[in-house]
């Protein structure tokens, strides 16, 4: 993993104290935050959120991620654009998948502003989206 992924993932650490992060296989690299808190409008406070940093990142640039098997809105509804159970790639774990992306990369992820930080709040943009 390039230097400066490790150090934006440092960086994530002071914000998510519990986030890890384990390299995969290809160069790739899963982060891992076990108590993401979640807003009102779910069926519970928090979740594990996990979300792989492409090989070549911050070139490209993170894609979907996963939460806890069984997170649904409130009303017990399944969230949209999510599939269960899905795997992590080039990992054993099974998860609730979130197909959600940064739509225009050009206007939204700009790699030499964009870090991980900036992934984890659109993953947090998404779960106050309660759909």
């Amino acid at each position: 993993m390039h230097p400066a992924t490790l150090k934006q993932f440092e960086d994530l650490k002071r914000r998510c104290p519990n986030a890890e992060f384990m390299e995969l296989p290809s160069g790739a690299g899963l982060v891992t935050m076990p108590s993401f808190k979640l807003p009102g409008g779910w069926n519970r406070p928090e979740t594990c959120v996990w979300f792989v940093v492409p090989v070549g990142y911050p070139g490209p640039y993170p894609d979907c991620f996963w939460a806890s098997l069984g997170l649904r809105l409130a009303n017990g509804q399944m969230p949209q654009a999510t599939g269960e159970p899905n795997q992590i790639p080039e990992t054993n774990l099974t998860e609730l998948w979130f197909s959600w992306h940064v739509v225009d990369q050009q206007a939204n992820w700009n790699p030499n502003r964009d870090d991980l930080s900036t992934y984890v709040a659109v993953i947090a943009e998404r779960f106050r989206r309660l759909q």
